[in-house]
């Protein structure tokens, strides 16, 4: 009976991760159809075929040798198909950003290791912002978030060794840099290099994830003319505000120091952060979350303690945040005030994420908050609010 509830619980966690995932593809068609002038807009539609082969960086004993293989996971490939739109600045949020590329991505990843990791497949959202633009040379930053599946996790009877990836879906972030150069008149030949992180933001453990360095090379194909964006004229000055920000937040995780365990804790909180609008699309905040982590006082055996005052944390944060439209990019380096474990004021954390205000001031996003960059604490899904004072 217990086993199947916990079958049933991971089954709503995969149907919410979905859900949000969908979500993100609907902002990526939002933002991009929003805020449009009335003359005649032809899109700009590329598809690139992209190469990954890096290293797996070595946090965890599985990678550095502790698995059925018997050696060390060093190597790292995928195959990644992308599709992508790139447009003269019709919009004042391509203007903002000097007319950047986005899209979707399907990436097929190879981990070398197909009996314990299999071959997981990730969809994502893509963003490129241009960093540089020469004659022919052009330097773009690229962002993806989105999911990925089809993981060989860890089970205690066909996968034992597999302390990284706990659940059979993932985040699937990359952050990284992609060079290009015309080598056609429809053919571009890009190369970059990425930062890639797998984990399941600690809904189920063992969740230690992977990190890989990979540079990679691209060949994009462009269906018709390339897009005149070194003419983009920067837009006026667009209008500023000074905002506060309330948040609420939830999220359900597993606990670290009982990673085989199947208990399941909740953690709700609230955030207040005020914010301050440099320039067209970036703002600074400055504020605190106070939340309420059901099994911060878990007893040793993993099972559920006592609800006290034990239970709430205290976190101060700075939050630089890029705006894109209605959509938010979103980062934060807090420290906890007050925490059961860690102590006060000695555990920084870390929130990373996208927002996307779909009513009046209201916004929903999802956030990876984490601990020392690398160890997941949960996935915040969060509903906001904001007052704005404009400039």
């Amino acid at each position: 009976m217990i086993k199947k509830l916990h079958t049933n619980f991971s089954s709503n966690i995969t149907m919410r991760l979905f859900l949000v995932f969908i979500l993100s593809l609907i902002v990526l068609d939002s933002f991009s159809q929003k805020d449009t002038t009335k003359i005649k807009q032809k899109n700009y539609l590329s598809i690139s075929g992209n190469y990954q082969y890096g290293n797996i960086l070595p946090t965890t004993d599985f990678v550095k040798g502790d698995n059925l293989l018997g050696k060390s996971m060093e190597n790292y490939q995928a195959y990644t198909l992308k599709m992508l739109w790139q447009n003269p600045g019709y919009t004042n949020w391509q203007k903002v950003y000097n007319g950047p590329y986005y899209g979707a991505g399907l990436t097929i990843n190879d981990f070398f290791n197909p009996e314990e990791i299999g071959y997981p497949v990730s969809l994502y959202g893509i963003l490129g912002i241009p960093i540089i633009r020469l004659k022919k040379f052009e330097l773009y930053s690229e962002f993806q978030f989105g999911m990925a599946g089809n993981w060989e996790h860890y089970d205690s009877i066909t996968n034992p060794k597999n302390m990284v990836i706990g659940g059979g879906l993932t985040v699937h972030l990359n952050i990284g840099f992609n060079a290009f150069y015309p080598i056609t008149k429809k053919l571009d030949l890009g190369a970059g290099i990425g930062f890639i992180h797998f984990s399941n933001g600690g809904f189920e453990r063992p969740n230690k994830g992977f990190n890989i360095y990979s540079p990679s090379i691209e060949l994009k194909y462009h269906f018709s003319e390339r897009p005149n964006v070194r003419s983009i004229e920067p837009p006026e000055k667009l209008n500023r505000s000074n905002d506060l920000f309330l948040m609420l937040g939830y999220g359900d995780y597993q606990i670290n120091e009982h990673e085989l365990d199947t208990n399941y804790f909740a953690v709700g909180g609230v955030s207040a952060i005020y914010f301050t609008q440099f320039s067209n699309a970036f703002r600074l905040g400055y504020g605190a979350d106070l939340n309420y982590f059901f099994g911060l006082n878990a007893l040793p055996n993993g099972s559920p303690g006592p609800q006290t005052e034990e239970n709430i944390t205290l976190g101060l944060l700075l939050q630089p945040e890029f705006i894109i439209n209605k959509l938010t990019l979103t980062s934060g380096f807090g420290i906890y005030a007050i925490h059961l474990n860690y102590g006060n004021f000695q555990q920084t954390y870390q929130r990373l994420g996208v927002r996307y205000e779909f009513y009046k001031n209201v916004s929903f996003g999802v956030n990876i908050r984490a601990i020392d960059f690398i160890l997941a604490e949960f996935l915040e899904f969060n509903l906001g609010y904001r007052f704005r004072w404009m400039k």
